[in-house]
């Protein structure tokens, strides 16, 4: 299978392009070769490349500056994806489309599955919701992968962290807002069997254990055996741009039913993470 990764350089895009089977032909554009907000650039890619697969890992995720700037984040994350689809309907391909927990605004009181809902707080949940709206009307052969709270990918907000952490600086982390923590290599070892189960559609695929950041800081604490001190903060002291969900959990009453493995245990995955 002949497959164009975008937005390549980010953490979910090498951990993807990393792990795919070498009998796959891999074409991995990062956002500099290949801004999926230009639509004509987009469109000439997807030609002449020919691909049977798009898995599209690009965004603008820095979800407070979306808030000053929407312009750009419905042109990244609403008509990118846009330009994708119709780009991969051309071309006969499918398209895999990575949206956000932050679709959905957390009210829920329990983890949101496929049927629920979304009604986002932010710009940025706004563009990724408006993103999926456009991917399914002009593309059927294509699967929405939600997830949130990704970690390992280097850049994320925890990796970031956890090298403050084991240089026994003090971090911290939100204690009133909770999600899934996803480990973006389990994540993506588990997008091309997504693919290949030959069903469309809007998939969760996220870490098992609700819980904040706060929370996932002291476990690596506890399983790095660090010693630098970790702080809870609340969202209202933070001033933040953009309102997060309070509770973004996300569970899947679709993927077990696909022969696709669950993620396993947070403790596991951190414990994997730590270990790299």
């Amino acid at each position: 299978m002949r497959i164009l990764v975008t937005g390549a350089a980010g953490g979910l895009g090498r951990a993807f392009v990393n792990g795919v089977p070498s009998h796959h032909d891999v074409v991995a554009l990062s956002h500099e070769e290949l801004d999926v907000g230009d639509h004509h650039s987009v469109t000439a890619a997807v030609a002449a490349i020919g691909p049977d697969l798009i898995v599209n890992a690009a965004a603008f995720t820095a979800v407070d500056t979306n808030e000053a700037d929407p312009a750009r984040a419905f042109r990244d994350n609403a008509q990118g994806p846009q330009s994708l689809a119709l780009a991969a309907r051309r071309a006969g391909a499918v398209l895999l489309h990575i949206s956000t927990d932050y679709v959905f605004d957390g009210e829920k009181g329990a983890p949101y599955d496929e049927t629920d809902r979304p009604r986002p707080l932010s710009v940025y949940g706004r563009s990724k919701l408006a993103g999926e709206r456009f991917v399914r009307e002009a593309l059927p052969e294509h699967v929405i992968v939600r997830t949130g709270y990704v970690f390992g990918g280097g850049g994320d907000f925890l990796s970031r962290q956890v090298a403050r952490l084991a240089a026994g600086e003090e971090v911290s982390g939100l204690e009133d807002r909770t999600g899934s923590p996803t480990y973006v290599v389990d994540l993506a070892e588990r997008l091309i069997p997504l693919v290949l189960s030959g069903r469309p559609g809007t998939y969760h695929l996220a870490g098992p254990e609700p819980v904040s950041w706060f929370e996932v800081l002291q476990r690596c604490a506890r399983i790095g055996s660090f010693h630098g001190p970790v702080s809870p903060q609340r969202a209202v002291d933070l001033d933040l741009a953009a309102p997060r969900p309070r509770d973004s959990g996300l569970v899947s009453v679709f993927v077990e039913n696909l022969s696709i493995p669950a993620l396993p245990p947070l403790d596991d995955a951190l414990a994997r993470m730590l270990a790299r």
